[in-house]
């Protein structure tokens, strides 16, 4: 896979079936556009990445497929990395914790990509990036 990056597939365009007993890795699309050094520590024969864009995509599409590469090729690992601060990118991560609270248990990562490195980020916080308010008590107790 090295040197390859630039050629990584879509999620929407590939056979559920090709992440059978491997790590699947989902990057936001625009992680490709500079920051492709990061994915090598997952450049294994191990790992199928594949790209999506919520920009582009709706979430909906995007949650229906990546649960289908669960629930048929039953991934020993999913790992979401997406780039910080975007109000798109978040959604990938909301997307795999929804599919593994509601549908189908499985092992999940979340990553970041900031100031060109990897940042890992607890699925907590990715729960508690959905709810404002719960965000905004937080904050509000963080500055009593």
């Amino acid at each position: 896979m090295k040197g390859s990056f630039k050629e990584i597939p879509r999620l929407l365009e590939s056979n559920v079936g090709l992440a059978r007993n491997k790590k699947l890795v989902i990057i936001s699309s625009c992680i490709l556009q500079k920051n492709t050094e990061i994915l090598e520590p997952f450049s294994d024969s191990d790992t199928l990445i594949l790209r999506s864009c919520p920009e582009a995509e709706h979430w909906n599409i995007i949650a229906y497929k990546l649960a289908s590469f669960i629930s048929y090729s039953k991934p020993k690992q999913v790992i979401i990395i997406s780039v910080e601060g975007s109000p798109h990118c978040v959604q990938l991560h909301h997307i795999a914790e929804d599919i593994k609270k509601n549908f189908i248990d499985y092992r999940l990562e979340h990553f970041v990509l900031s100031k060109n490195k990897l940042w890992k980020i607890s699925s907590e916080s990715v729960k508690t990036s959905r709810h404002l308010l719960k965000i905004e008590k937080l904050l509000q107790k963080k500055e009593q």
